[in-house]
């Protein structure tokens, strides 16, 4: 039904459109999917209604306002397009709304070839932060949210619930809600908020099914407070044409809300340039940012006035958001819906009420949110986490994704309580769940406070011992000098692609790998490969023979040399900084010469026979795993290395036999070093002090890299059992026969 929905639409928009006009094209899609949508609703309270019969089942059910609906029957061709709905409707013998209407907005129209065609995309979807959440998973939900209230007020006699759910969709936790709240003989008083008049008109319609002693679903954006509400009409005209962000969106807000639910959207607040023009435009002309400039210089005034409309928008709506004291501790960073709609929660239940979210698991990991997430775990607001990964696509996005479902109450005495690693939502809240104080988070993440990056115990309990004997990083070197120096955007007015006098090369996270600063180059590359969107560098065949990598970028030599005036000669180490904890190797670390890097690299500077130590604790695998357990997203911070314990510089100092030779550790770590990087003459000066002894045998890259992690393993003292545990998570690394090559027993220390 979805694509003959969408043929329809399409057919009746390429009739009625100025198609020089976006602000007409974007209403009339909307116009006619509310009104095929509206048709759906009347068809399932009477089957075998006629056209002119919708206007009264409609109105005569409040699933619409009266001045909304007037508005919408004017639609040119409404009757005789609600006519061919029905026609397509009598094909089918049953249909669920809800989940048709996820399916319709799963496509995109766009303008093609000087029509309108839905072919892939979902930036409507993407816009409006919008994933559906099956019935299932919303039951289950919102039964534990009542049943724990029901609990934490025994003494009280409960006749009616107040629950709410700000971005309500298409109304799954508030039917489930009704629902819940009849078996166990309560009244529901229901409230419901979302800024899409379609998924407002599919929840009004399926609560008149269930009984509940009131509803008020609600057209609006409860981000946007406001003191006066505007008529339903206006918003609507808002909506339609997508300015979801406009101020006119505003509702009031309703407070002593006993329980409140949902799946907040999960998108930023800024307006998506590329995929606002996407609708109108193809791809080829907007693909990169200066064909967008270009593009937008060019055309007409009324589609400037709509596309400035949408800047305005959402520049007043994330002041009005940042300046309101109720969202003081999620409005940080870029603006995720996710962590406002939580503290709008936590701002409108009463004091003894229960919030029960579907959010990013970014809310629970990234320091971004660190104060936000320190002051519900401090409170103890925060007494459940439900931990999932989406392998098994639950939500129709990237299947890396990790998302959680929490809990809070106010007046909570117990810890955090988290189930990891969770793959099913059946039946969910009956997994095992570890426990985390608010001060073993701030032991493990003495920085931020927030929840490592863990899928189950025994990597808990390794956290735990490696924080009781080591110091963090940030506590060890609390005067290393951090940088990301070079932004490729913000220094562009003096950043060229063609080297010249007065300018020097700008190094790239691409360059560089394990212990080597040649690993790609774009050397031999066009100049479309080499400068596209995401271009791949050409890997060096021999990062022990003579090539060095080829720049494409070039920085003007005296803004360099002011950007790295806290820094001296001596040399850095250098790593990549967008990376994964999936990667073959999340962290990739040289040392390199002090010279321009990129956004894509990070340095620090200390002395350099601590750097020398640095440098062998970054590559290893044993850094690199706790790396992974501390790790959310794809950045990999200063605030993230300063927060992962590491051995006592003294601990190098001591003296064994490794492999024939007796000497310190430092020693043995830094001759083999020096091997990796014997190639690399821009080094030589960095390394003609440091006391190493030769190694004779004949060894490969790999093994030397190996040997060097064994000697880290005994710098944080760990057992061979554990030792080999952690060597089988980079299995993408290291083979089983490399493992048992490398590392068997006569090889420890």
């Amino acid at each position: 039904m979805t694509a003959k929905l969408h043929n329809l639409v399409a057919k009746y928009m390429n009739k009625t459109i100025d198609i020089e006009e976006w602000e007409d094209i974007r209403k009339k899609y909307f116009e006619y999917s509310y009104l095929a949508f509206m048709t759906l609703c009347a068809h399932e309270i009477k089957s075998d209604c006629a056209a002119n019969e919708i206007e009264n089942i409609i109105g005569m059910n409040d699933i619409i306002e009266e001045s909304i609906l007037c508005y919408v029957l004017k639609i040119p061709g409404s009757y005789e397009f609600i006519s061919e709905v029905l026609s397509i409707i009598n094909d089918y013998d049953a249909f669920d709304i809800n989940c048709l209407y996820q399916s319709y907005i799963a496509t995109d129209f766009s303008i093609m070839d000087g029509e309108v065609k839905f072919e892939g995309g979902k930036n409507n979807r993407d816009i409006l932060g919008s994933y559906y959440t099956q019935e299932e998973f919303a039951y289950e939900i919102t039964q534990k949210a009542i049943e724990e209230y029901l609990e934490n007020n025994i003494r009280e006699e409960v006749n009616e619930l107040k629950i709410a759910d700000y971005s309500c969709g298409g109304g799954a936790f508030l039917v489930a809600a009704c629902r819940i709240c009849r078996q166990k003989g309560i009244s529901a008083d229901i409230y419901g908020y979302d800024v899409d008049p379609i998924a407002i008109m599919i929840t009004r319609h399926r609560l008149r099914f269930e009984e509940s002693s009131g509803y008020k679903i609600l057209l609006g954006n409860p981000l946007l407070i406001t003191k006066n509400d505007i008529e339903p009409l206006e918003k609507f005209k808002r909506a339609e044409v997508g300015r979801f962000y406009s101020l006119e969106m505003g509702v009031v807000s309703h407070d002593n809300v006993m329980i409140a639910l949902g799946n907040p959207p999960w998108e930023k607040i800024r307006f998506e340039e590329k995929k606002f023009l996407m609708h109108y435009v193809e791809n080829q002309e907007i693909g990169s940012k200066a064909g967008r400039e270009k593009y937008i210089q060019n055309i007409s005034e009324t589609n400037k006035y709509f596309y400035n409309c949408f800047i305005d928008d959402y520049e007043k709506a994330k002041r009005l958001i940042k300046k309101e004291e109720c969202f003081c501790k999620s409005s940080c960073g870029e603006l995720n819906t996710y962590a406002i709609f939580t503290e709008l929660c936590r701002n409108v239940v009463c004091n003894s009420g229960i919030i029960g979210l579907i959010v990013k698991s970014s809310l629970l990991k990234m320091p971004v949110y660190s104060a936000f997430f320190r002051d519900m775990t401090k409170n103890k607001d925060l007494y459940e986490v439900y931990m999932f990964t989406n392998r098994n696509k639950i939500f129709n996005i990237d299947s890396r994704e990790e998302f959680s479902v929490i809990f809070l109450k106010k007046n909570n005495t117990k810890n955090l309580s988290i189930a990891l690693n969770i793959e099913r939502y059946e039946k969910f809240v009956d997994r095992e769940k570890i426990e985390l104080s608010y001060d073993l988070l701030n032991k493990l993440n003495p920085e931020t406070g927030m929840i490592p990056n863990i899928c189950h115990n025994e990597e808990l309990e390794f956290l735990v011992s490696i924080y009781e004997k080591y110091d963090t990083f940030g506590m060890r070197y609390p005067e290393c000098k951090f940088g990301r120096l070079v932004h490729l955007t913000n220094h562009s007015e003096s950043i060229i692609k063609q080297n010249d006098d007065g300018y020097i090369p700008i190094y790239e996270g691409k360059f560089i790998e394990l212990y080597t600063a040649k690993y790609a180059t774009f050397s031999g590359m066009n100049e479309s490969d080499k400068y596209k969107n995401k271009a791949s560098a050409k890997m060096i065949c021999d990062i022990d023979g003579k090539e060095y990598p080829e720049s494409r970028y070039f920085i003007k030599e005296e803004v360099w040399n002011n950007l790295s005036r806290n820094f001296n000669d001596e040399g850095v180490i250098a790593w990549r900084s967008l990376t994964s904890a999936t990667n073959r190797r999340t962290m990739l670390a040289t040392v390199l010469p002090l010279i321009p890097t990129c956004q894509s690299i990070q340095i620090l500077q200390l002395p350099k026979k601590e750097m020398l130590h640095i440098l062998a604790l970054f590559n290893s695998v044993v850094f690199d795993y706790i790396v992974r357990l501390k790790m959310a997203g794809l950045d990999l911070t200063q605030t993230i290395i300063k927060q992962i314990p590491i051995p006592d510089t003294k601990s190098f100092e001591k003296e064994l036999v490794y492999m024939g030779e007796k000497a310190t550790i430092e020693k043995h770590i830094n001759s083999r070093i020096r091997m990796l990087y014997v190639s690399d003459q821009r080094l030589d000066n960095f390394f003609a002090d440091v006391s190493i002894y030769p190694i004779r045998r004949k060894i490969t890259r790999k093994q030397i890299i190996a040997e060097i992690d064994r000697l880290v393993a005994h710098l944080y003292g760990l057992n061979e059992e554990r030792f080999k545990n952690i060597l089988h998570t980079f299995s993408k690394y290291y083979s089983e026969k490399e493992v048992e090559a490398f590392f068997k027993a006569s090889t420890s220390l």
